[in-house]
C-alpha cells in the first residue's frame, strides 16, 4: 500500500496540534457523548416501556468512558473484529467491516499516542460506532446530532447572507453562460462565501487555484459533477449551494471528433516545427508568435487547438463569426481580428473583453471608434489589458487593397508626414486605451507564391523599412515628442505615461507571413505569421461553415455543463460533524423552519431559505441531485464498496490500490469536489510535507486519476501548493494559521496534468 515519503504527523510529537488534540479535545469529545446519553437516557427513565433501552444506554456510557481511559492512558489500540458485512438489503443491517483498522493494529501495535495522527482519530470515531452498532436499541443513535444542529443554528448569519445572494441570483436569470466573465466572477464569489467570514475577502485565500478550476468546469459537456461532503452546517450548505449553481450553467463548449482533434494537434504542431526551423534557420534571437488564423472554421476545431496544443491566439477575419465564437470559447483566448473593420463594426468589436489585437487597421476614424468604445465603463471594467493595434500597410501598392502606402524613405520636418506617419502618431497621441504594437501587411499574392522558403519576398522588404522609417520619424519629430511626454494612457491598475518608449525599432512588431511565405518573413525578423490552411485544412464554404457554426452555437446555447450532482456522504458519525445521508434531509427541514435560527442572528425573512429549499428538493426529486446511497440507509449500516471507504483509516493516495471500485465511479464525474479538512488531509496522505510541495506530489497515485478540487478551511498542520517562503511570512501573520480555522485553500488537480498536458 501506497506510503508517502515523508512522515505522517503523530501525537508522539509533544507540543504538536496532533499532540495537543489528542490530550485536550479527543476526551472532551467523549465525555460530551457521555453526557448526551446521560440527557438521553435520563428522558427516557420517564416512560415506562424503556427500560431495557436505558441500561442498555448505561452500558454504552461504561463502554465510552473506558476508550477515555484508554486514550489518556495511551493504551494499546485494540481490535474491534468486524467482519465482512454478510448481507445488505432494506431489512438487514451489516456494519462496515473493521478489517482495514485490525490489520494495522495486529501489524504495527499502535497506542493512541504512538501511531498516525490521521488513524487514530478515524480509530476513536470507529470504535465508538462499534460500541452503537452492536447493541440492541441504539443503532440508530447519533452521538452528535446535538453538536451538528448547534452547528447549523450558529451559522445562520452566514447561511442567510449566502442564500439571499444565491436566491437573487436565480431571480434574475434562472441559467448562466459559462463563457460570460460574470459567471467566473459569480463562481468565484460563491467559492469565496463557502469559507470567508466576510462574503467579500478573498485575502484569506492562501492558494488560490480558481481559474484553472474554472477552466475545467467550461470543458463540462452535460457532465456528472461529484461532491465528496465534509461537515454539516454552513459547509454543507455551501455545497447544496454549488450544486444548484453548477446546475443553472449553461454552454458546454463544442468538441471535435477524437479523429479531428488528432489530425488539428498534429498540423499545429507541425508548424511550431517550421517556425522553429526557420528560426534557426535564419539564426534570429526570437521565434515569431503563430497567430492561427481559424476564419471559417468551426468553435469545435479551434476548441481541439486549444486544448491539444495550449495555443491561444486566433485570428479572425469577419466581426461577426468573431464575435460568436469567443461568446462560447474560454476567454483566456486571444483574439486577434485581421480582416477589414468598418468604423461602425467597432464598437461591436470592442465589446469583446479578450480581443486582445486589431491587426489591420487603416484609419483614424476606426481607431477612434475602437478607443471609444472601449472607453465605456462596461468594456473597460472587463479588460485585464489594453487592445493591440498594428497598422495595415499597402506594401504592393496595388489598387484598391487595403492599408495606407508605405514609407519608402526617410522623412524630415520639412517634407508633409506620410500618411502612415500621421496615423502612428494619432494613434500613439488620441487613443489611450490602444497600443500601437507594429505593422502588417498581407501583400501581393503573386509575391507570396515566388517567395516560397528560399526566395525574398519585396512586400516583407518593404514593411522592414517602413518600420525602420517610421520609427526614425516618431523619434525626429520634435512636436509629436513634446506631446508624448505630456500624454497618459488607459491600464487597468490606472493611467500611465510611460507607454512608449521609441527607443528601439523592435519595439514594432512586423505581422507578415502566412503559409507559403513563412520561411521568408521569418529570415527578415516577422514578429508574428498567420497560418490558416496549414493548420487547419482545406475551408469549407461561407455557406456551408456558417452552417456549422449555427449548430455548434444554438447547442450550446441550450445544453447544461452539468447534468447531475451526486453526493457522497458518511455512512456513520463521523468526526463530529461530517454529513450522513440524514443530515441532509434534516438540513433542509431546519433550514425551512420558523424559529429555527435565533431570534437574536436579525435574519429577517426566512422566504430566501424557504425558496432554496423547495429547489433542491425538486432536484433531487428530479434526479439532478442525488445521494451515491440511498438516503433510507439506516445509520451506520455498510453501504458496500461505494461509500464504506469514507470511514476507513486510509487516506486516498491508497485509493487505486484499496477501491479501485470507488475509484471507477468517481471517475464516471467530469470533475469531483473534495470537501473540508478530513478531505484535505486525506488527499494530502496527513503527512509533513514541507508547505511549497506541490498539491499534485502530495495526492500520490491519486494524482491523475481524475479531475479534482478540494475546498478546505486550514484547521489541521497539513498544507501544501504554497509558494517559497509563503508559511514564514503566515506564521508571522498569524503563527497559528495552519490549525485556527481563519485561512483557506481551494486547490485543482488536473488528470490531464498526468498525461503531460497543461
Amino acid at each position: 500500500m501506497y506510503t508517502p515519503e515523508v512522515a505522517r504527523y503523530s501525537a508522539a510529537i509533544k507540543q504538536s496540534f496532533a499532540y495537543e488534540t489528542t490530550v485536550h479535545k479527543w476526551p472532551i469529545i467523549l465525555t460530551q457523548v457521555v453526557d448526551g446519553l446521560f440527557r438521553e437516557c435520563n428522558q427516557l427513565s420517564r416512560s415506562s416501556n424503556a427500560s431495557d433501552k436505558v441500561h442498555e444506554g448505561r452500558v454504552i456510557i461504561e463502554k465510552v468512558s473506558a476508550i477515555k481511559y484508554e486514550l489518556t492512558h495511551d493504551r494499546p489500540l485494540k481490535s474491534l473484529g468486524v467482519p465482512l458485512p454478510t448481507s445488505q438489503g432494506p431489512n438487514s443491517f451489516s456494519a462496515p467491516t473493521s478489517e482495514p483498522f485490525d490489520t494495522i493494529i495486529s501489524q504495527a501495535k499502535p497506542t493512541w499516542f504512538h501511531s498516525d495522527y490521521l488513524f487514530t482519530e478515524c480509530y476513536l470515531y470507529r470504535r465508538l460506532r462499534h460500541i452503537f452498532e452492536s447493541s440492541t436499541q441504539w443503532k440508530d443513535y447519533d452521538p452528535f446530532m446535538t453538536s451538528k444542529l448547534e452547528s447549523l443554528r450558529a451559522s445562520g448569519q452566514n447561511i442567510h447572507n449566502c442564500t439571499v445572494w444565491m436566491e437573487k441570483l436565480l431571480q434574475d436569470n434562472r441559467t448562466y453562460s459559462v463563457t460570460k466573465p460574470e459567471s467566473k466572477a459569480l463562481f468565484r464569489k460563491l467559492l469565496f462565501l463557502s469559507f470567508c467570514r466576510n462574503e467579500f475577502d478573498a485575502s484569506h485565500i492562501i492558494v488560490d487555484d480558481i481559474e484553472p478550476l474554472w477552466k475545467k468546469i467550461q470543458t463540462l459537456q452535460n457532465d456528472r459533477v461529484d461532491i465528496v461532503l465534509g461537515n454539516v452546517g454552513a459547509e454543507l450548505v455551501s455545497a447544496l449551494l454549488l450544486s444548484d449553481f453548477l446546475l443553472a450553467f449553461r454552454g458546454p463548449i463544442p468538441r471535435a471528433t477524437k479523429d479531428r482533434a488528432d489530425e488539428l494537434q498534429r498540423r499545429v504542431e507541425s508548424v511550431r516545427s517550421r517556425i522553429t526551423q526557420a528560426s534557426k534557420a535564419a539564426r534570429a534571437t526570437f521565434e515569431p508568435r503563430l497567430l492561427v488564423v481559424s476564419k471559417l472554421h468551426p468553435p469545435s476545431d479551434l476548441m481541439a487547438v486549444y486544448e491539444r496544443t495550449d495555443h491561444r491566439h486566433f485570428g479572425e477575419n469577419y466581426v461577426q463569426e468573431l464575435v460568436e465564437k469567443a461568446a462560447v470559447l474560454p476567454d483566456d483566448i486571444h483574439w486577434h481580428f485581421i480582416g477589414g473593420l468598418q468604423s461602425n463594426k467597432a464598437k461591436v468589436l470592442a465589446a469583446v473583453p479578450n480581443l486582445y489585437a486589431v491587426q489591420s487597421l487603416d484609419s483614424e476614424k476606426v481607431a477612434k471608434g475602437l478607443d471609444k468604445a472601449l472607453a465605456k465603463v462596461e468594456n473597460a471594467s472587463r479588460r485585464t489589458e489594453p487592445l493591440y493595434v498594428y497598422v495595415q500597410v499597402n506594401t504592393s501598392g496595388e489598387e484598391g487593397k487595403s492599408g495606407v502606402p508605405a514609407m519608402t524613405s526617410a522623412w524630415s520636418s520639412s517634407q508633409e508626414k506620410p500618411l502612415l506617419l500621421q496615423l502612428a502618431e494619432k494613434i500613439i497621441l488620441g487613443c489611450p486605451h490602444l497600443r500601437l504594437r507594429g505593422l502588417m501587411t498581407i501583400g501581393a499574392l503573386s509575391n507570396s507564391r515566388a517567395a516560397g522558403s528560399t526566395h525574398e519576398n519585396p512586400d516583407f522588404e518593404t514593411l522592414f523599412q517602413s518600420r525602420k522609417f517610421l520609427m526614425d520619424a516618431l523619434r525626429s519629430d520634435a512636436d509629436f515628442q513634446t506631446e508624448l511626454r505630456n500624454t497618459h494612457w488607459w491600464t487597468p491598475a490606472g493611467d500611465v505615461n510611460d507607454a512608449y518608449t521609441l527607443e528601439s525599432e523592435t519595439e514594432f512588431g512586423l505581422s507578415m507571413g502566412m503559409s507559403a511565405d513563412m520561411e521568408a518573413a521569418v529570415a527578415l525578423g516577422s514578429t508574428d505569421v498567420r497560418i490558416g490552411s496549414d493548420c487547419f485544412g482545406q475551408r469549407a464554404s461561407n455557406h456551408e461553415a456558417g452552417g456549422v457554426r449555427a449548430a455548434e452555437i444554438a447547442a450550446f446555447s441550450t445544453k447544461s455543463l452539468v447534468r447531475e450532482v451526486v453526493l457522497h456522504t458518511k455512512n456513520m458519525p463521523w468526526f463530529v460533524n461530517n454529513a450522513c445521508a440524514k443530515d441532509i434531509q434534516i438540513t433542509l427541514e431546519r433550514l425551512s423552519e420558523d424559529g429555527f435560527f435565533p431570534a437574536d442572528q436579525g435574519l429577517g425573512t426566512m422566504e430566501p431559505l424557504k425558496a432554496m429549499g423547495h429547489r433542491l428538493k425538486s432536484h433531487f426529486d428530479q434526479g439532478r441531485v442525488r445521494l451515491q446511497v440511498p438516503g433510507d440507509v439506516p445509520l451506520g449500516a455498510s453501504t458496500g464498496a461505494l461509500n464504506d471507504y469514507w470511514t476507513g483509516p486510509d487516506s486516498y493516495g491508497a485509493m487505486p490500490e484499496r477501491a479501485p471500485v470507488l475509484l471507477a465511479e468517481l471517475q464516471k464525474a467530469g470533475l469531483v469536489f473534495f470537501q473540508g479538512d478530513l478531505n484535505y488531509r486525506k488527499l494530502t496522505q496527513d503527512a509533513q510535507w514541507p508547505s511549497d510541495t506541490s498539491f499534485a506530489h502530495a495526492l500520490g497515485p491519486l494524482f491523475g486519476t481524475m479531475d479534482l478540487a478540494v475546498l478546505r478551511t486550514c484547521k489541521s498542520e497539513a498544507c501544501v501548493g504554497l509558494e517559497p517562503g509563503q508559511a514564514d511570512e503566515l506564521t508571522g501573520q498569524d503563527p497559528a494559521w495552519r490549525t485556527n480555522g481563519e485561512w483557506s485553500v481551494v486547490q485543482y488537480a488536473s488528470a490531464a496534468q498526468h498525461h503531460g498536458h497543461t
